[in-house]
């Protein structure tokens, strides 16, 4: 009699996990209501999915059904009101008031009254990365975008067009189908739009005003999103034009992404004991950041939408280790951190290095990133169609933007070893520094067109002339050091003058890189 009531309770405890699987499975599949239950809190239910993969814009610009609806069409148009926890982390101490901006003048003056010193030599079809007869009139707004890609910017400058179109159509365009991008050590999310166009989104995680953690090493710093946002904004600013167009967006969790989400997504979703939806996705690294779930105010999140290249298919890339990369650990330290003449030494003796664009395009990167404090640049990439002698994409900046106060002298180490840097670059930093067309002043109007505008917290542009002022201070000592101004300011490249002989040319081995 024994033996029958353990095997009984023995079936029942084998059952009841299998029956729950089969439930919450077949519920998943058929869009029903999920209950989970969190611990210590009471059984949640999700949204229930509409089960209509097309797409219906006036659905998804509905809003949580408890929210006015004065209150959607302030978060339609502004976003969340600044005194949301977006803006302010929750801590007792004095906040620094956004300023508004009123006009846009030393934006418009600065493009009004320069030409862009980084100028493109007239264009040959080789010199486009993707090349067709289809009209102009019949391309869809990304499809310009890519077909204006070539081997020196991704944009021209001041494309009115693609600033007025392209990011307004990043920001409102209907969303058709939502997915998670697998691997990487943050949350990440792909869309595709409702006429084929494609984008990444990288989801808020913590108020404007969160300064990172000084202990936290930069391969644990969250990612945020207005850094990328703002990131799009610097490069065109600098007249770099190597950063995919990027803008914010508010969305409603429940209708743009749990509704238009493959079942892999649609799983990681749940209510917290809070009432917030939330979700999480895999990680391959790093993830104690990544770990932590994406959660709504209640459905309502904002994000940054990036647009996305042309397919790997048609635009092969290829990546190349960082000369000046970080070792990427607690305990030890690179050449270059403990070399001074690193640089001069090794990097300016190796191919693609000791010839052509690519050491003036790293010099340009190093200034971008120490504007911006990212320390996390491990890699940089190139259209493999235009070979060496093509512009470096600036891509992935979502660890930038993290600190105000401080300045990351080691992003600068590219300059201050190897003391070059393009003439048009320093010109260009030499005008933003006067008044009239202050760098920080012209970057917060630029974002202000934003949707989710103020996008960065007001001390940033402080920062950001206190870095120019920098910056320019050492190009300035290494011009008194040097023989010649044309020693350290160099002329814009030719690719009549580059040949990829200047291969054999290389002086140093391989093995003095420590990549």
């Amino acid at each position: 009699m024994m033996k029958l009531r353990q095997r009984w309770v023995f079936g029942v405890v084998l059952l009841v996990p299998f029956l729950w699987i089969t439930v919450v499975f077949w519920a998943t599949q058929h869009g029903r209501n999920v209950r989970i239950s969190q611990g210590g809190g009471d059984n949640l239910v999700l949204p229930k999915r509409s089960g209509n993969t097309s797409v219906d814009s006036s659905s998804q610009s509905e809003d949580h059904e408890d929210t006015s609806d004065e209150e959607r069409e302030v978060m339609r148009k502004k976003g969340l009101p600044y005194d949301s926890t977006l803006f302010f982390a929750s801590r007792k101490r004095s906040r620094i008031p956004y300023k508004k901006v009123e006009n846009r003048n030393k934006f418009e003056a600065l493009f009004r009254d320069f030409p862009s010193y980084n100028s493109v030599p007239k264009l040959k079809s080789s010199d486009y990365l993707i090349r067709d007869r289809e009209p102009e009139k019949h391309r869809k707004v990304w499809q310009r975008f890519h077909r204006a890609i070539n081997r020196y910017e991704m944009y021209s400058y001041n494309n009115t067009e693609l600033f007025n179109n392209y990011l307004n159509y990043l920001g409102t365009t209907p969303i058709l189908r939502a997915r998670a991008k697998s691997g990487g050590t943050q949350v990440k999310l792909f869309l595709v739009f409702a006429d084929g166009g494609e984008a990444l989104v990288k989801p808020w995680r913590v108020p404007r005003d969160y300064e990172t953690v000084p202990d936290h090493y930069y391969f644990a710093d969250i990612e945020r999103h207005n850094a990328e946002i703002s990131a799009f904004h610097l490069d065109r600013i600098l007249d770099f034009r190597r950063v995919p167009p990027n803008a914010g967006r508010i969305f409603n969790l429940s209708r743009d992404i749990y509704d238009r989400a493959d079942s892999s997504l649609s799983r990681e979703f749940y209510r917290s004991p809070a009432n917030n939806l939330c979700f999480m996705t895999d990680c391959d690294q790093h993830c104690d950041i990544a770990e932590t779930p994406v959660c709504g105010n209640p459905d309502q999140i904002e994000g940054s939408v990036a647009a996305f290249l042309p397919p790997e298919t048609s635009a092969k890339r290829s990546s190349w280790t960082h000369p000046f990369k970080r070792s990427y650990s607690k305990r030890t330290r690179t050449e270059w951190e403990k070399d001074p003449s690193y640089c001069k030494r090794v990097v300016m003796k190796q191919h693609p290095f000791n010839s052509g664009r690519r050491l003036l395009d790293l010099i340009d990167l190093a200034i971008f990133d120490f504007f911006a404090g990212n320390l996390d640049r491990h890699s940089y990439n190139t259209f493999q169609l235009f070979g060496n002698f093509s512009a470096i994409l600036h891509l992935d900046h979502g660890r930038g933007f993290g600190k105000y106060k401080t300045d990351c002298m080691s992003c600068l180490v590219p300059l201050t070893q190897c003391c070059i840097i393009r003439k048009s670059t320093y010109e260009r930093l030499l005008i933003l520094q006067k008044n009239e067309y202050k760098l920080g002043d012209v970057m917060r109007e630029s974002l202000s067109t934003d949707l989710i505008a103020p996008v960065l917290y007001e001390p940033h542009y402080d920062a950001l002339n206190r870095r120019l002022d920098i910056i320019i201070k050492h190009v300035n000592k290494c011009l008194n050091t040097a023989d010649s101004p044309e020693d350290v300011l160099k002329a814009e490249p030719r690719i009549e003058d580059y040949h990829e002989s200047d291969f054999l040319k290389s002086t140093s081995k391989d093995e003095e890189f420590d990549f």
